[in-house]
């Protein structure tokens, strides 16, 4: 922020004026649970409970199949207990965990790269199968079901989308996290969608549970 001047001090003097963000209730109460979470375990636990679901939904969209998938959802739910100091009520706790879950995953899965061969994954060798409409009844074989549809798009696309849909991050936010120009960015998420529209054409659960992703 520019300094001003303050009219009628006489001096001339330039005082540094701070546009604070007004804390709502919800963000004051989220301020509280990330404090006490940070030495109470369990506070730690009722938080993860609130987060964990969402955390674990992004890390199954972001990552096509791989037998590791706990140990990366692991490792970014102990990123935000770790980091829990760092919360300064700027948003919800979950769209700070989500920019914090985007970021620890993409530097572990860089570091599971150089340590393996890179393989290109084909659909087909994705490890997600579509789920049966026969098992279809719960809500874990839904995301499991849209975590395929999910695969089947680019990974670059696939990150700009999950990012948009799942946390509602504006381009601007996205393009931070990305490191990619704000009409890249566009550009991903628009082709991103049109992929996943495709896939999904005809499978009337998945498109239920798109549907409301969107509006959530």
């Amino acid at each position: 922020m520019n300094p001003t001047h303050i009219k009628g001090s006489g001096k001339g003097k330039r005082k540094k004026t701070e546009n604070k963000i007004p804390l709502t209730p919800g963000i004051l109460e989220d301020l509280k649970l990330a404090k006490r979470a940070a030495k109470d375990p369990e506070a730690a636990r009722i938080l993860l409970e609130r987060l964990g679901p969402r955390v674990k939904y992004t890390v199954m969209l972001l990552v096509r199949g791989d037998e590791e998938l706990e140990d990366l959802i692991h490792g970014c739910l102990l990123a935000i207990l770790e980091n829990l100091g760092n919360y300064r009520g700027t948003g919800s706790l979950e769209a700070w965990a989500g920019q914090l879950t985007y970021r620890v995953l993409m530097r572990l899965l860089k570091k599971k790269r150089r340590n393996e061969r890179t393989v290109t994954l084909t659909p087909d060798e994705t490890g997600i199968s579509p789920i049966t409409p026969e098992h279809q009844t719960t809500r874990a074989a839904m995301a499991d079901n849209l975590a395929f549809h999910f695969s089947q798009i680019p990974e670059k696309r696939r990150r700009a989308v999950v990012l948009r849909l799942v946390y509602g991050h504006s381009v601007a936010e996205i393009s931070h996290l990305t490191d990619a120009p704000l009409n890249t960015v566009r550009d991903r998420i628009r082709v991103g969608l049109k992929e996943l529209r495709k896939s999904i054409d005809g499978d009337r659960i998945a498109m239920d549970l798109f549907g409301r992703n969107r509006r959530g």
